[in-house]
């Protein structure tokens, strides 16, 4: 760690010196994250449909380390992603956990329903994610033998 010409502590990205205040202000907001979270979200539905359970429930996962990451950056909606998280993601990682699709299904949509009331009540009711009709094109998702 090295000092700027003011006396802040410095780190070198190997580009150039950046400050802590620099390095806190490039922090990802929802409006960075929340694009990743519906594509983690669209794998989880169909790997869950395809049966394939793990990467149903590591998608989920990486959903979940999503929005803790947007609650720490952006403490204002940190309450509400924590309650999204605790009651409807919990609910659809039951249902992954039983490996049962009919629950999941129902579940996974009332949490994008739920989803889409918290958009409403930020003021972004523009914004309305919705399930593709169609899997991700960029992964095989048959369920893989593992050893």
């Amino acid at each position: 760690m090295t000092q700027t010409q003011t006396g802040d502590a410095a780190g070198f990205s190997g580009h150039r010196h950046i400050s802590l205040d620099e390095l806190a202000t490039i922090q990802p907001g929802l409006a960075r994250l929340m694009p990743e979270v519906g594509t983690r979200m669209w794998k989880c539905y169909y790997a869950a449909k395809a049966q394939n359970w793990v990467l149903a429930d590591f998608q989920l996962e990486e959903v979940k380390e999503l929005m803790e990451l947007g609650s720490f950056t952006r403490p204002k909606y940190a309450e509400h992603l924590d309650t999204f998280m605790s009651d409807d993601l919990t609910k659809v990682a039951q249902a992954i956990g039983a490996k049962d699709f009919s629950t999941f299904d129902t579940a996974f949509r009332d949490a994008v329903a739920a989803g889409n009331a918290y958009h409403d009540q930020w003021q972004k009711g523009f914004i309305v994610w919705r399930l593709p009709d169609f899997p991700p094109p960029d992964l095989d998702l048959t369920p893989r033998q593992t050893g």
